[in-house]
């Protein structure tokens, strides 16, 4: 990295850690991309995106439940 950071000195974003929650669930995973991530991530943001990852989930299974019961 440039400018003397290092990976650990990185703080990860939003999108960052809501990629590390969605690949997680998929279940696929470069190894060298989970290493850049999860450097810069912290738990708390792991965390909140799992919540809101499976929150929008399960809004999305309950909204296609309630769209296919209709018919």
């Amino acid at each position: 990295m440039s400018g003397g950071m290092t990976m650990v000195d990185r703080r990860a974003g939003l999108l960052q850690a809501l990629r590390t929650v969605l690949s997680a669930l998929i279940g696929v995973r470069h190894r060298r991309m989970h290493d850049e991530d999860s450097a810069g991530l912290r738990p708390i943001q792991v965390i909140v995106a799992g919540v809101v990852v499976v929150a929008v989930f399960v809004m999305a299974i309950i909204a296609f439940v309630q769209l296919v019961a209709i018919k």
